[in-house]
């Protein structure tokens, strides 16, 4: 009997794009990711981000997010 092995990527297609994640474990809430990426990213009363689930589809959007995970001081946004 063979198995048949199927690939853990997501379906190709306009809702496979990447998505913002925060790891609300590292984040100090600083707020640098919200400043850069406004149209993704809103803050709490507290100062820390919150991020939406849906995927990211366009490249303005895209770039923006980009720009957030790079100046992260605590590395804690990360696109996946």
């Amino acid at each position: 009997m063979s198995r048949v092995l199927r690939s853990a990527r997501p379906p190709a297609g306009p809702a496979a794009g990447p998505r913002l994640r925060v790891d609300p474990s590292v984040c100090d809430g600083i707020g640098i990711c919200a400043h850069l990426a406004p149209d993704l990213v809103s803050v709490d009363s507290w100062g820390y981000p919150i991020v939406s689930d849906e995927p990211i589809t366009n490249s303005t959007d895209l770039r923006q997010a980009e720009s957030a995970v790079r100046a992260c001081p605590r590395k804690a946004l990360h696109l996946l």
